[in-house]
């Protein structure tokens, strides 16, 4: 059965990349880690709908940025809808990735920017 929307983690999604391309991951950590990486690479991109949070979360390594290009590529070339969240600014994404990928994401959006403190940690 096909999941109708996915809500993709890209900070988590990039966990799982860093725990099978370190050198010092145990072997049995690593296969894991790939194995749920690229279970989620699929579902980001043939989900009908995904939600991609946190995208500027932190650097990537070219690697990490070529995969995150693939998937959105994918879903651009099909015209699959996405939303994007993010804590940083739509014009600074080219300092987290790259201008090739920032622009590949711009070209696809509607900005809707919220205003406002920090909620995080409040009960």
């Amino acid at each position: 059965m096909q999941r109708p929307v996915f809500f993709f983690d890209v900070n988590e999604w990039q966990n799982h990349y860093n725990g099978f391309n370190r050198s010092s991951i145990p072997e049995e950590i690593a296969e894991k880690e790939a194995a749920n990486y690229y279970v989620w690479e699929e579902y980001a991109k043939t989900t009908p709908f995904v939600v991609f949070d946190d995208i500027g979360v932190r650097q990537a390594t070219e690697g990490f940025r070529s995969d995150l290009h693939s998937v959105i590529n994918y879903r651009v070339t099909n015209r699959l809808p996405a939303v994007y969240t993010s804590n940083v600014h739509i014009d600074d994404l080219n300092e987290v990735y790259d201008d090739r990928l920032a622009d590949r994401i711009k070209d696809e959006c509607v900005l809707i920017e919220f205003k406002g403190d920090s909620k995080r940690g409040l009960n």
